[in-house]
């Protein structure tokens, strides 16, 4: 039977924001809540003990929109913290293959969380370094790898599918890519979900929500991509 601290609720709110819960720890943690201006899309007010926020673009720093009045924020973390008994680490990156020139710096973050293991890219801009695949292999094989693969501004559909097998986890969930409810005059060149499973070369798991639930202890061993439905 599995441990109850291996039980996670994970919702995807648009664009790069996803929430994470655990019951028995009663912490929901938000990654990268988006901003009005991102597009038709809301956020759950007053709902977030710890947010996460990779950068400080406008699609990506909306903690004031989901943060509790007694919730905690972090922006851009690079280094490891303790926090609630989650245990954090920021790593540097770029928000393009320039080292940051063109659209800054981009903090990888690693969560371990309970039982699980979860790493959010926000806005990747390369290819990962060694040395960056060594700082997120910090707490082992991640369970969960949230990663962008619309292109533009982040990573493509072909990087993507790089960057996956350099980090290796048990799921892979995409974000960051097109949809008809974000502002379309900024986000319209995005490329669409289907441009990357058309070329991802493993398992692929369809949802019909946008929101599912986890065993950490009972994922695919291989690295399987979920897609989940655009809320």
């Amino acid at each position: 039977m599995s441990s109850p601290l291996a039980i996670f609720e994970i919702s995807w709110h648009g664009h790069s924001c996803f929430s994470i819960y655990n019951r028995v720890l009663g912490i929901k943690i938000y990654i990268d809540p988006f901003g009005p201006n991102t597009g038709k899309m809301t956020l759950p007010k007053n709902d977030a003990d710890l947010v996460l926020c990779t950068h400080d673009h406008f699609d990506h720093n909306n903690f004031e929109g989901v943060i509790k009045w007694n919730g905690v924020k972090l922006v851009g973390l690079i280094g490891d913290r303790n926090i609630m008994d989650i245990k954090l680490r920021g790593v540097e990156a770029y928000h393009d293959e320039s080292k940051g020139k063109i659209r800054g710096k981009n903090s990888l973050y690693v969560i371990g969380y309970g039982d699980g293991v979860f790493i959010h890219l926000g806005d990747l801009g390369h290819i990962l370094t060694d040395e960056e695949i060594s700082r997120l292999q910090v707490f082992g094989r991640p369970h969960v790898l949230f990663i962008p693969v619309g292109g533009k501004y982040t990573i493509g559909p072909e990087e993507a599918v790089t960057v996956i097998r350099q980090i290796n986890p048990n799921v892979a969930i995409p974000m960051h890519y097109y949809s008809e409810k974000l502002n379309q005059t900024i986000f319209s060149k995005l490329y669409r979900i289907e441009d990357f499973t058309r070329i991802w070369d493993g398992d692929i798991k369809e949802f019909d929500s946008n929101k599912i639930e986890i065993d950490v202890n009972n994922l695919p061993k291989e690295t399987t991509v979920y897609v989940l439905r655009y809320p």
